[in-house]
């Protein structure tokens, strides 16, 4: 049986750390295993190099440490966790990791910023409907009490508040944008609500007289004999407009509960929305 070859301890003999008979088994082991007395004498030979050049390392020794092949070629008889180290890592699935983490974070990016409110003016809140729309929802009576149609809106609480509903309906503007208009009575008298997501622009309301509602900010349009509240809660401008006094519309304004903010992934899910309309037009 042939027997082991030292393996490491081949360093420790060239170092001159083995005593006694593991020196002596290690020497008789070179005189009958040419692969590991060629392996001695090549490292000796390089030490010997090493220690006798004039800058202190000798470039073929270094040429030699530098060559892959014959690192390799060493290696061969070293254990394999040892020989592992003269493998190249494989960097490829790293980088294709990285890349698609890229593409997401920047896809997911485009999303949350296509999903941003628009910005409105004060044009959203003629309750005549415009031309270039189109009809997309229509809610009696019993629809809007029971308030499921209306969830993504800001509605009022029709079982516990003194207002009735009459109808509503919501349309999509050409730009893709939709609004619901909604009528409804205050003590008989007739209230529409136009309301749209979006962001009232800091411009439009600029000057505009205050009212406060519940603690809302209110802002009050009149024209002519009809007024008009306008205000932003959460990412919904809400407009209430009659032909009344503005007690009468501060009460039905009161009656609307505040709305909440889109969180992260409601605002990157309505850009991925945004999108995909784009596409299928």
């Amino acid at each position: 049986m042939k027997p082991k070859h030292l393996g490491d301890t081949i360093h420790d003999l060239l170092d001159g750390r083995l005593r006694g008979d593991r020196a002596y088994v290690a020497m008789a082991h070179l005189g009958e295993c040419e692969e590991c007395a060629a392996r001695f004498h090549e490292l000796r030979a390089a030490r010997d190099a090493l220690n006798s050049s004039q800058a202190g390392i000798d470039m073929r020794f270094a040429e030699q440490l530098l060559d892959r092949t014959r690192i390799a070629e060493i290696a061969a008889a070293e254990r394999p966790e040892n020989a592992r180290a003269t493998r190249p890592p494989r960097r490829g699935p790293m980088i294709s990791a990285a890349a698609l983490m890229i593409v997401a974070v920047l896809v997911v990016g485009a999303a949350w910023q296509e999903g941003a409110p628009h910005d409105l003016s004060l044009e959203f809140t003629e309750p005549r409907k415009p031309a270039g729309t189109s009809s997309v929802a229509y809610f009696d009576p019993q629809s809007m009490r029971s308030g499921a149609l209306l969830r993504s809106w800001i509605h009022p609480d029709f079982a516990k508040s003194d207002l009735i509903p009459v109808d509503a309906r919501v349309v999509e503007r050409r730009n893709g944008q939709l609004v619901l208009v909604a009528n409804l009575l205050a003590e008989m008298v007739p209230i529409t609500v136009v309301q749209q997501h979006g962001n009232l622009a800091p411009a439009v309301t600029a000057g505009m007289p205050l009212a406060r509602v519940d603690g809302a900010q209110v802002y009050i349009v009149e024209s002519g004999v009809s007024s008009t509240l306008v205000w932003q809660t959460g990412d919904v401008v809400v407009a209430l407009s009659c032909e009344c006094s503005l007690n009468t519309l501060e009460s039905a304004a009161a009656e609307f509960p505040a709305g909440s903010d889109p969180g992260f992934v409601d605002r990157v899910f309505d850009g991925f929305e945004s999108f995909a309309d784009a596409l299928s037009r």
